[in-house]
């Protein structure tokens, strides 16, 4: 304790303008303060990995104000953040210190689309609002160039949801072109140097090697343990709507109750239902989620913050940053994705204390067993190394977003395949992804340059170029009163009704694209048959091999089930195990219709508990023959994003090989040992028949 004080003081030196502004009103540090402080004050490009509500967004920002306060003209930290949410939430924290210091913050995202005409000492924005600031940002009769020029720092927040992704893959990008703007500026004499100082950070990183070698090549993890304890308030998992009663019926004071669950519809349906339930106990309900409007999203996080007797039902929107004050209960409705989603849900509860309380609840007997296996893997402090490959559809959009940035609407091809060369670390795509570009006349080269056909020009007029989210288009939903939109990407079959937000919505009329309802308080005259319009999401292996650490099973045992002529295999490998198995049989021209197969288990008629020949051996040469005439099935096994449809193909497959990861699983299979007596384990994997 004497030596944190005696550190705390030195640090404080160090920040005579930042401390004030930043730890006046707590007088301490907390651990990843006093462990990324001071390398970060030293230019330093790092990696932070500390637990949720500890002290993150302040252990980056005091010191990268400290360090650049005194530069003599504009100068600029970019915070990138993966949610419009969360650019808002730290944009109210950082404005009063930042006013304090007389130092100017600006948001720039699709809902506040702030003019930049002078620049900024803090920007924060999405990875799209980026990409735009990047082309559009020019400064008109300024010294500076560009919006952008005196960028000194970049701070990737909530890191963990942008590595691996199609997002993620943007950013790399776009702190390659933001470089090269940098040596632009220099030669114009808009700035004095390129250096722009790169940190990153999560709570849940599951392989910060690999971020680092994708974002800052030449930065460092600064890693801090320790998490708040997990403290599970029933030993028993149940059906949400038994628990929750349960629960509130027990209580001797009012809880803030944050409850997570896995799908929009799971959301809508719950919230609708609870607030029959919960009537008798008087607590409010409210629903939140991706697909309800930003008015109503907005009223829910005001409810949730302002209200102590609530129960908030939601999806991942509620995982990371959005204030909405001290939650007293975290329910896991339903098995996360995986257990870095667990971790970033828990860590939205009791962040006054060291304990998080946790309610967990199953539909059912499998979703219980995984329940338990996931909460098991966090309070160990695993977390699944996370599958991911390349993203090469990002490519051809970063191609059109670079051109499009150019003040002349044009670049050379040179240049263009020099960048390519920068991002994707091959001299072998560049060349290619250009003339299959220009072949779908996504791209015009004469003695100008390369220019944007028109299908690109056409998305550059609306904002969509600088977007690689897949769109899913539907009806959205309007109140015929009001005016007002409750939700978006509704795909509706028949019925006289709908369910969204919590809310009985019956139809009175369809126009265009949307959806008249008027606010109706039976849920008879609410019936109908809908959902969300969205794409299938890839299933990563997390809970997979958790349930296999559950059960203690080394990677190479394989429980077997033999049951009513089939034979059920528990390869525990998740979505990329699975899709090989699956090629597997394909190659030796097993029917697939007789095949049943998940993330956890592959299953085939069989009387046998012996391993099937297709999993003994195989040829090198037919896997790669077979990507090549299927690569469509493989791409839609692993959900990869439309746009590798422009790609071509040998790059298509080369990507589906990267993501296979096929001497790893294939070594896996082949030497796994088929086990039908392990009798513990296979009564509890019976509950996934």
């Amino acid at each position: 304790m004497k030596e944190d004080i005696i550190l705390d003081r030195s640090i404080a030196a160090k920040l005579q303008r930042a401390w004030p502004v930043f730890f006046e009103n707590y007088g301490r540090l907390t651990p990843v303060q006093r462990n990324a402080i001071l390398p970060i004050l030293n230019g330093e490009d790092v990696l932070i990995c500390s637990a949720t509500a500890s002290g993150k967004t302040e252990a980056v920002c005091a010191p990268l104000v400290e360090r650049y306060v005194d530069i003599n003209g504009p100068w600029t930290i970019l915070y990138v953040s993966p949610t419009r949410a969360l650019v808002n939430d730290l944009y109210e924290r950082l404005w009063t210190p930042l006013r304090r210091l007389n130092l100017s913050i600006i948001r720039r995202t699709g809902d506040h689309a702030t003019k930049l005409n002078k620049i900024p000492h803090v920007l924060i924005t999405t990875p799209e609002s980026f990409d735009s600031i990047l082309c559009r940002g020019k400064l008109d009769a300024s010294i500076y160039g560009h919006i952008l020029s005196r960028v000194q720092a970049i701070v990737l927040d909530e890191i963990h949801l942008l590595h691996g992704s199609p997002r993620g893959e943007q950013v790399k990008w776009l702190i390659e072109r933001l470089k090269r703007l940098k040596r632009q500026a220099v030669k114009e004499n808009w700035c004095k140097n390129i250096k722009i100082q790169i940190v990153g950070l999560s709570a849940t990183v599951s392989n910060p090697k690999d971020v680092i070698n994708i974002f800052m090549p030449e930065g460092r993890v600064i890693s801090v343990s320790g998490q708040r304890e997990i403290q599970i308030v029933h030993n028993e998992v149940i059906q949400i709507d038994k628990a929750l009663k349960k629960y509130i019926s027990s209580l001797d004071k009012p809880e803030k109750i944050l409850v997570f669950s896995k799908s929009r519809k799971r959301v809508d349906e719950l919230s609708a239902k609870m607030k029959g339930l919960l009537t008798e106990f008087d607590y409010m309900v409210v629903a939140h989620h991706g697909s309800l409007s930003k008015k109503v999203r907005e009223e829910a996080e005001e409810a949730i913050k302002s209200n102590q007797k609530i129960v908030a039902f939601a999806t991942s929107t509620l995982e990371i940053g959005i204030d909405i004050g001290n939650i007293d209960l975290i329910v896991i409705d339903e098995p996360a994705p995986d257990v870095p989603a667990l971790l970033q849900r828990i860590g939205r509860g009791n962040r006054r204390t060291n304990i998080t309380k946790v309610l967990l609840c199953a539909e059912n007997k499998a979703d219980e067993v995984l329940q338990k296996a996931m909460i098991h893997a966090a309070i160990n402090g695993w977390m699944c190394a996370k599958d991911n490959g390349p993203n090469f559809s990002v490519a051809m959009q970063q191609i059109a977003s670079y051109i499009f940035q150019s003040p002349k609407r044009a670049r050379g091809r040179k240049v263009i395949e020099d960048l390519i060369k920068s991002c994707i670390n091959t001299d072998l795509f560049g060349e290619q992804i250009i003339d299959n570009m220009k072949q779908n006349e996504e791209l015009i080269e004469d003695e100008s340059g390369i220019r944007l056909g028109e299908y690109w020009l056409n998305l550059a007029s609306n904002g969509r170029i600088h977007s690689n989210i897949d769109s899913a288009y539907g009806y959205s939903v309007i109140d015929e009163i009001s005016g007002d939109k409750i939700a978006t990407g509704i795909s509706f079959a028949q019925g006289q009704g709908l369910k969204t937000g919590g809310q009985f919505l019956q139809i009175r009329r369809f126009d265009d694209l949307n959806i008249e309802v008027k606010k109706v308080n039976s849920e008879n005259l609410a019936h109908g048959q809908w959902s969300y319009v969205g794409k299938r999401s890839f299933q990563d292996s997390s809970q997979a091999v958790s349930l296999r650490k559950y059960l203690d099973l080394d990677a190479e045992e394989w429980p077997v089930i033999l049951d009513n002529g089939r034979l059920y295999v528990f390869h525990l490998g998740g979505g990329i195990r699975q899709t090989v198995i699956e090629a597997l049989a394909k190659m030796n021209s097993v029917d697939l219709n007789t095949i049943e197969s998940n993330q956890f288990y592959i299953s085939f008629p069989s009387y046998s508990v012996e391993k099937p020949f297709w999993l003994v051996e195989y040829r090198p040469a037919n896997f790669e023959l077979l990507i090549n005439s299927e690569i469509e099935w493989f791409e839609s096994k692993l959900c990869r994003p439309l746009a590798n449809k422009k790609l071509p193909h040998n790059i298509r497959v080369y990507e589906v090989k990267e993501w296979l990861n096929l001497d790893e699983e294939l070594y896996n299979i082949f030497h796994c040992r088929f086990n039908a007596n392990n009798h513990k384990c296979i009564k509890i994997l019976k509950m996934f028949i």
